[in-house]
């Protein structure tokens, strides 16, 4: 990746990271290997990439048999709060922590355009 597409990746991981909800964000190769984070230093970026690309993995898998279409995104809600695993194009995931009490309608408008704005970045377009 060129330098100019990884200052565009890091200025649209920091735009969904004003969003007051969103704890963290990183961007994921479907292949599972790590592009991009801004993850909490206790969080091990390579292993976080590689669940989040199994997970998404087994629900486009879901999303197919189930008839359910293509798979647009996974989330995983624990105690501590939400992962999103979010399509980013057909290159990449983005994965989006989320604060237990969060305005889902704000953070999914936000993850959208975010997803849409990397896709675009990796495509080259």
């Amino acid at each position: 990746m060129n330098s100019d597409a990884r200052s565009q990746i890091e200025a649209a991981m920091a735009d969904l990271r004003r969003l007051a909800d969103i704890v963290a964000v990183a961007i994921a190769r479907r292949d599972g290997l790590i592009i991009a984070h801004d993850l909490p230093k206790n969080v091990d970026p390579k292993k976080a990439a590689a669940m989040t690309a199994a997970i998404v993995g087994t629900s486009e898998m879901a999303a197919r048999e189930l008839g359910q279409g293509k798979f647009m995104q996974a989330i995983v809600d624990g105690e501590m709060g939400k992962m999103l695993s979010t399509g980013a194009g057909d290159e990449a995931l983005l994965v989006t922590l989320v604060r237990p009490e969060a305005n889902m309608g704000l953070v999914l408008l936000g993850v959208e355009r975010a997803a849409r704005r990397i896709a675009a970045i990796l495509s080259g377009a």
